[in-house]
């Protein structure tokens, strides 16, 4: 199909989300258990919501700062110090955005010319539209199931070029659930330091670990400060993906680059989610522990269930609340594959090649649901691969 001549070849050329397109064809199919989810199922804790109905009372329905009120902004920098081991400024270095998606859309925007080569992870999360959207190249380096998922630092080095901009990186992993250790970082910080190379660090699920596992942020690491945008969200840890509020810390240049395009996009984050996520961070965190010790008794479940199918192997993920199972014994493509679970069997999930070709012979499923439709979604699972293999 050829560019109708009143749209711009730049937008017109980023394609449709695999998500949202496995999203409408599970829509169609009455019954359908989805799997493919990738939002907590829990409600935004009440304390949370209680602070944004109070805040509506308060009079929080006019424009806010650009950036960001400026006292959710030092929770913010207190948080991060705290937390991630990362020194910011509340004033120059922090900036509330809507959602972590908005800083991914920020940073290709005011790094990337025409060209210029973006080191993404495969199978990741999808930046490739982004990246492409202002004339970037993105470059995938492949990791793989024999390592869990982790990148290879090699490879990366592998990767680099005279035209590579930036690095970006998404631990704990979408849809891996990998966790790149302080080696693997401190490996990634040292290559971008000796090429000059930006590093975005996409942090979404920065509280949903397992068995022990820590999460560090490449901005703490020595000598990383000045070339890393570290993206946050409420997202995830709150179960607030539609309160469309998350941050970064940047260095000053990067963030005034954003504050100033802000008034053009969106004028600023929605003053009432400002407040609820203010309260949000400020408060104790018990809302998060316990949320994360459903996942990890979901997780199990998930493990187990799809371990005892024949034909199926899962690596039991380390964090966030995704399995990424092979179902390469199928011999299905994993869009063939997905398409005929929820055509033939009633269960949506999502294939693995929407993450980038190392993605192929996997599926993505999310543990964001309930027991019971876990139970009843493997077991649909495991009558749609016996079928096949019958």
């Amino acid at each position: 199909m050829t560019t109708p001549n009143y749209l711009s070849d730049r937008t017109h050329a980023v394609e449709w989300s695999g998500i949202r397109i496995m999203f409408a064809l599970a829509e169609e199919v009455p019954g359908v258990v989805n799997l493919g989810i990738g939002q907590p199922d829990f409600d935004t804790p009440a304390f949370i919501r209680n602070a944004a109905k109070q805040a509506l009372d308060d009079g929080y329905t006019r424009y806010p700062p650009a950036k960001g009120f400026a006292d959710l902004r030092r929770v913010i920098a207190q948080k991060v110090k705290a937390e991630n081991g990362i020194d910011a400024d509340p004033d120059r270095e922090v900036y509330v955005a809507v959602g972590a998606m908005q800083v991914i859309f920020n940073t290709c925007l005011h790094l990337l010319n025409p060209g210029d080569e973006v080191i993404v992870m495969d199978p990741g999360y999808d930046y490739y539209s982004q990246i492409r959207l202002f004339g970037g190249v993105p470059v995938p380096v492949a990791t793989h199931e024999s390592n869990r998922f982790k990148v290879d630092p090699a490879d990366i080095r592998a990767a680099i070029t005279d035209k590579t901009k930036l690095m970006i990186i998404n631990t704990p992993s979408n849809p891996t659930g990998a966790i790149f250790d302080e080696a693997i970082l401190r490996s990634i910080a040292d290559m971008a330091i000796e090429h000059d190379i930006w590093v975005l660090s996409d942090e979404p699920y920065e509280h949903i670990l397992f068995d022990g596992h820590r999460h560090i942020s490449i901005g703490a690491l020595e000598g990383m400060a000045e070339r890393t945008i570290s993206a946050f969200t409420l997202s995830k840890s709150y179960a607030m993906t539609g309160w469309r509020v998350g941050y970064t810390v940047a260095p000053k240049a990067i963030i005034d680059e954003m504050e100033k395009l802000m008034e053009h996009m969106v004028s600023g984050v929605t003053a009432v989610a400002q407040r609820a996520a203010l309260a949000a961070i400020s408060a104790p965190q018990d809302c998060v522990r316990e949320m994360v010790a459903t996942y990890a008794k979901r997780r199990e479940l998930v493990y187990e269930g799809l371990n005892a199918i024949d034909g199926v192997s899962c690596i039991k993920p380390e964090s966030t609340f995704y399995a990424f199972p092979n179902i390469s014994s199928t011999d299905l493509s994993s869009w063939d594959f997905a398409k005929y679970l929820v055509k033939e069997h009633k269960v949506a999930v999502v294939p693995g090649s929407i993450f980038g070709k190392a993605g192929e012979g996997f599926v993505r499923l999310s543990f964001a649901v309930s027991m019971e439709q876990l139970k009843e979604g493997i077991a649909r699972i495991g009558r749609g691969v016996a079928a096949l293999r019958s």
